[in-house]
């Protein structure tokens, strides 16, 4: 039996009246929630079709491309179900020659060609769009065995994973290797308290937290774009390519939209620099609001060059934590995403206390 690929048209998110399209971009979210449960357990970190259409369709940098796989030729009840899930991702201003390729096989479908059909398929997007680079990231299982490390001497992949096998075969190369931490909550009350009280203490009296949840005040926008610019170079980025994304004022409110639009809420904590009324650290952390006892998930957390030593990295993280519990305490967990080689901030996160989930693997192809 062959397989054919259908690429999505969003529906109106004003109107329930689409129904094809709406049904089609649950089935989407469900395919892509079903593979990564193994990693994160079941229904801690999830898609929704909310979610995947802000992705998809709010203003930003990035372009997206959804597609389901079905069978050909199956039964009428076999065709309303995809076999396959599939994204492709391009972002113009910042990464010229990249594109970034997404595809999960339903568990049931595995092992019959379909994901080297879909993969060839948005292969061959990326190449008729003029990209010259593929780039995906991969989780991975913790399993035994024999190991392949990443190029950046940090990290391991297990040379058995299906996943991996399947990405050399079709000639991926192994960038990078990222490791995926879960931090389970509640904590004691106050051990948080006591990492943001001793960072405080060390950073000294030339710098101000501050908190929030949701937009930003427009005062702070151009400062996030610098840091937000910032952590596009300063992040490790083993062996594969990359490059600095170009981040001003406009673009964080638009990112915050697309947060709100998704259904979930923000938290953000940063550190003011007072001498120079400009902001030095920031971390955020997102969190869905349709289920608020799910994961929340980290994102960037970053100090600037200039005001690193001074334990600001984990004031703001710690801080951020301390928020959440305060205003989330049905909270289960936070997940995060941080390459091998950033000792550094597996420290704090270790001293937080995060612990190893899975290694997520950066794989990277030349067209």
């Amino acid at each position: 039996m062959d397989y054919f690929i259908r690429e999505l048209t969003p529906p109106d998110p004003a109107s329930d009246r689409d129904a094809e399209a709406w049904g089609l971009l649950e089935r989407f979210a469900d395919i892509v929630n079903r593979g990564s449960a193994g990693t994160y357990g079941e229904g801690r970190l999830l898609e929704t079709s909310q979610r995947v259409l802000a992705d998809w369709t709010m203003p930003g940098q990035v372009t997206t491309r959804l597609f389901l796989a079905f069978q050909r030729g199956a039964s009428d009840l076999e065709a309303e179900r995809p076999v396959a899930a599939a994204k492709l991702m391009v972002s113009p201003r910042d990464s010229p020659s990249l594109a970034y390729p997404h595809v999960v096989v339903d568990a049931p479908h595995r092992r019959r060609g379909i994901g080297t059909f879909v993969a060839a398929h948005l292969e061959d997007l990326a190449r008729a769009d003029g990209r010259t680079s593929l780039q995906a990231w991969v989780e991975h299982p913790t399993a035994g065995g024999e190991r392949v490390p990443a190029p950046t001497g940090h990290g391991s992949v297990s040379a058995a994973d299906p996943a991996a096998r399947f990405l050399w075969k079709h000639g991926w190369e192994l960038g990078q290797v990222e490791r995926i931490s879960e931090l389970r909550l509640p904590l004691p009350a106050g051990r948080l308290r006591a990492h943001v009280e001793a960072a405080v203490a060390r950073a000294g009296a030339a710098y101000r937290l501050l908190t929030w949840e949701g937009e930003s005040d427009p005062e702070y926008l151009d400062d996030l774009a610098r840091l937000n610019g910032d952590m596009s170079i300063d992040a490790p980025a083993g062996d594969l390519e990359a490059d600095e994304e170009h981040w001003d004022a406009e673009r964080v409110s638009q990112m915050e939209r697309r947060v709100l639009a998704a259904g979930s809420t923000f938290l953000n904590a940063a550190v003011l620099h007072i001498p120079s009324g400009t902001l030095v650290a920031q971390s955020m952390l997102q969190l869905d609001l349709d289920d608020t006892t799910r994961p929340a998930q980290q994102d960037n957390t970053l100090v600037t060059s200039t005001h690193r030593g001074r334990r600001l990295g984990m004031l703001v993280k710690a801080a951020n934590l301390v928020q959440l519990a305060e205003r989330y305490p049905e909270c289960t967990g936070v997940f995060t995403w941080n390459a091998e080689e950033n000792a550094h901030m597996l420290r704090v996160n270790e001293a937080l206390g995060f612990v190893p989930l899975a290694p997520e693997g950066g794989w990277q192809k030349r067209l």
